[in-house]
């Protein structure tokens, strides 16, 4: 969970952002951010495309739950 906080954190802007901007701030491997990056657009919380990353509103609200 701690990886995915972090991923969503970067993207908390709102903006869009290099996945090679990305992986140099998340300590995981290549394959690891992957795998991770698929299970949040998956669930609706980022967007993915040309190797850009955003997170979405659901995202947001997920970021910001009171846990």
């Amino acid at each position: 969970m701690q990886y995915i906080d972090k991923l969503l954190a970067l993207l908390q802007d709102s903006k869009w952002h290099k996945l090679d901007e990305i992986s140099k701030n998340m300590p995981v491997s290549a394959y690891q951010l992957n795998e991770i990056i698929y299970f949040l657009q998956e669930q609706s919380l980022i967007e993915y495309e040309n190797s850009e990353l955003k997170i979405t509103s659901k995202g947001l609200l997920f970021l910001n739950l009171p846990i």
